[in-house]
């Protein structure tokens, strides 16, 4: 056979590359080779593993020696068709190279990742039958209700279990007390639970999607509900219409922290096992969920911002919950976001899509306002109850009054403690880590701050608040241990011992200015004596086990006061909460940044749904700025309002949603290279958009990014703005194809299309 008759691959391996590679298939791998198959590749001097994405006929022309295809990774993993084409429109319009779309849209990447079909152990229900000396009947009966039902995943850990060693395991494995499988079984799920009663508002917000699931037919739905309005009730009844019909559903939210309580309550709803999908999962994680996707047993998947690729098929419906918030776009590339994929995903299967928010984001808001989505209302909450009354404490008033009173005021003080006198649950938001926010020398006006990058490095205390907690705790504090604190950087986790004196003038007295959840919790601690405080932010809940526990310690009530940086702002139902409280409503509202006022109106609405679910509740907000438009629309639940007022500002300025955005970053270890290199884009842009065809398009910058150098590398930033996207990636494109443009070695260029913030 001749080598012009041989069938090739076109091979995308995750590397900085327009298009993919084409390899010639070995004889032997000719029937395995396939659309969506990973592979091993030579790529240089190298392996890689690629990912197919189209299998041909021709040769690449050149007089060259074609390499081949190793072998196959993954055996048995494959990318569906639809998602191929779904990363393929990623790539394009995100502007990142193709293997980097497709390791983001697979399940796992481009690896490597056999089936390892694990061992589960466990008691045999009939072991009362054997014949079994009385000494080892009794350990087992004595054992038995705490192996009855459990399934262990090592015979160490049903040793612990039995209080034995695994010796013990082996023998009672041989006896055919303790069974060995290869396949964890179905667990027992209870008789489904029955739907709630709708309200009016409910059933007719839901009808038109179930018209939509039957059809089916595509259809971007925008639920605008306030907090607790039962939004999950009606997604709970669209979901179930797509699984009743014999199709799948997905159910993206915000953040890691919400599955524990979405998999609980669509589990009980629905008596099956429900997919949770999300970036900490590991590889043999993935694959598992992977095979019980492939095989029907899970036809649910609920997670975070990745969960928006997982490979359901006969997909019925999308949900995209707390659409409004920023998570669902991702910091590095593919700057993809969720909630935009799913709903191109969702169009090209033809199945409706809805988003559901109390706040819902300007774009999607004003979409329905351009007939681009329908709206649909929920403007009561469900159940008869009322949203909580909102209470402004003015903190600059309150500083003057009593100067040394930390930044618990005495009005939210005296409210925490009546919650605590009656059982019930505070929650505390306060969006900034740390203890304090940056170190600062009165004498010489020092700051300390990153070398790595342009901010102030945060102050961190080492000790816990069970340690000594200070008498005072002021707004201006001096550290006299500086052993107990370290100076950490929140970009790139650089960290370095607290000074005992200022570097750069050699005076000590150095002060501790501002405050983060770390110095709330010992203020807290000191007030409360023997309260159960549980502090959430990234600093106390390291991974998804850490947000297990501490969403056990939320709704079982031990946890008596719950602070927390935005991650307890999003979504939480805890039917304890009757007082929240934003112990500085201000955090980010002055940040250079045009989205600045939304999200903080945003987080404040959000946080203040959490009080009063269940029984009445309160809201606190604390804040320098009682007359700031954000904070007072937040007060009255006033999103329309905020909307208009905020849509009259963009309109002036032409921001998104009103003009579209891409963002360029132009980054280098030179300061003065990066500024060349960004003028010689911006020049080729405005060339090309004054000499035609791009109408529309203007070009801004290049400007020093607002955080002008992270990670020891100096920004610049250049801004195509216009009325639609088509002019601004059509002039992008043509600047990176010119040939009078070439991308220095030492410098990088970001593209972040419809950025969610500019800094």
């Amino acid at each position: 056979m001749s080598a012009l008759s041989r069938a090739f691959a076109s091979v995308a391996v995750d590397r900085p590359m327009p298009d993919p590679l084409t390899y010639a298939i070995p004889e032997n791998l000719r029937g395995e080779v396939r659309p969506g198959v990973l592979v091993h590749v030579p790529f240089a001097r190298s392996k890689e593993i690629g990912m197919v994405t189209a299998i041909h006929s021709e040769r690449p022309e050149g007089d060259f020696k074609l390499r081949e295809i190793d072998g196959i990774a993954s055996s048995g993993y494959a990318l569906s068709g639809e998602l191929l084409d779904l990363a393929r429109w990623v790539s394009e319009y995100y502007f990142c190279p193709p293997g980097e779309a497709l390791a983001t849209a697979s399940f796992l990447g481009l690896s490597d990742t056999p089936l390892v079909r694990r061992t589960v152990f466990r008691l045999a229900e009939n072991w009362r039958e054997l014949e079994l000396l009385a000494k080892t009947y009794q350990l087992v009966a004595e054992a038995e209700p705490r192996l009855a039902g459990e399934h262990f995943e090592s015979r160490a850990a049903l040793a612990r279990a039995l209080g034995k060693g695994t010796s013990t395991v082996e023998r009672l494995i041989g006896l055919g007390v303790v069974l060995a499988a290869t396949e964890q079984p179905d667990s027992a799920y209870p008789t489904a639970e029955p739907p709630l009663d709708l309200t009016k508002e409910q059933a007719a917000a839901l009808a038109p999607i179930l018209t939509a699931v039957r059809a089916p037919k595509f259809q971007s739905f925008l639920l605008f509900g306030v907090t607790g309005s039962g939004k999950t009730e009606v997604y709970l009844r669209a979901i179930a219409e797509a699984l009743s019909g014999g199709g799948t559903a997905l159910c993206l939210v915000p953040e890691i922290a919400l599955t524990p309580q979405t998999v609980g309550r669509f589990e009980a709803r629905f008596a099956q096992p429900v997919g949770v999908f999300h970036s900490q999962l590991t590889r043999r994680e993935k694959r598992v969920l992977y095979e019980h996707i492939n095989s029907g047993r899970i036809r649910l998947v609920i997670g975070a911002r990745s969960a928006v690729f997982a490979p359901l098929p006969n997909l019925g419906i999308i949900v995209v919950d707390e659409e409004h918030e920023t998570s669902y776009k991702q910091g590095e590339s593919p700057r993809y976001h969720a909630r935009d994929v799913a709903l191109v995903r969702a169009q090209r299967l033809g199945i409706p899509v809805v988003m559901g928010s109390a706040t819902p984001s300007m774009e999607s808001f004003e979409n329905c306002h351009r007939g681009k989505g329908a709206l649909l209302e929920l403007k009561e909450r469900a159940g008869g109850g009322v949203l909580p009354p909102v209470h402004v404490v003015d903190l600059a008033k309150a500083v003057r009054v009593n100067p040394g009173a930390g930044l618990i005021s005495t009005g939210l003080r005296d409210a925490i403690a009546l919650r605590l006198e009656r059982g019930e649950q505070s929650l505390l938001l306060l969006n900034r880590r740390g203890f304090s926010n940056f170190l600062f020398c009165p004498s010489c006006k020092w700051v300390a701050r990153c070398n790595e990058d342009d901010v102030a490095l945060t102050v961190h205390r080492r000790r816990s608040p069970s340690a000594e907690v200070d008498e005072q705790l002021d707004l201006l504090r001096v550290l006299t241990d500086p052993s107990n604190g370290l100076l950490r950087c929140h970009f790139c986790s650089h960290s370095e011992p607290i000074p005992e004196i200022c570097p750069n003038c050699q005076k000590d007295g150095l002060m501790a200015v501002g405050s983060g959840t770390q110095r709330i919790e010992e203020e807290l601690a000191g007030a409360f004596p023997g309260a159960r405080i549980l502090r959430m932010d990234l600093d106390t809940i390291g991974g998804r086990q850490g947000f297990l526990r501490a969403w056990q310690e939320m709704v079982s009530g031990e946890a008596q006061i719950i602070l927390g940086t935005q991650m307890i702002a999003k979504g939480l139902h805890l039917e304890r909460v009757t007082l929240v409280g934003a112990v500085l409503a201000d955090v980010g509202l002055f940040l250079p940044d045009f989205r600045s006022e939304e999200r903080t109106f945003f987080l404040l609405s959000q946080v203040a749904g959490r009080s009063g679910r269940s029984q009445p509740g309160e809201v606190i907000f604390q804040t320098f700025l009682p007359n700031h438009t954000a904070v007072q629309f937040a007060t009255r639940h006033d999103y329309p309002g905020f909307f208009e007022h905020e849509m009259k500002r963009r309109r002036a300025l032409r921001f998104p949603p009103v003009a579209k955005l891409i963002a360029l970053t132009i980054s280098d270890e030179d300061q003065s290279r990066a500024r060349e290199t960004a003028v010689l884009l911006a020049g080729i842009l405005r060339r090309l958009v004054m000499g035609g065809g791009h109408a529309g398009a203007a070009i801004r910058g290049p400007l020093p990014a607002p955080l002008r150098r992270l990670a020891n590398r100096w920004r610049e930033r250049i801004l195509l703005r216009g009325d639609t996207q088509g002019p601004l990636h059509n002039v992008l494109r043509a600047a990176l194809g010119d040939r009078a443009w070439r991308l220095p070695s030492s410098a990088r260029l970001a593209v972040d299309v419809d950025p969610m913030d500019l800094l």
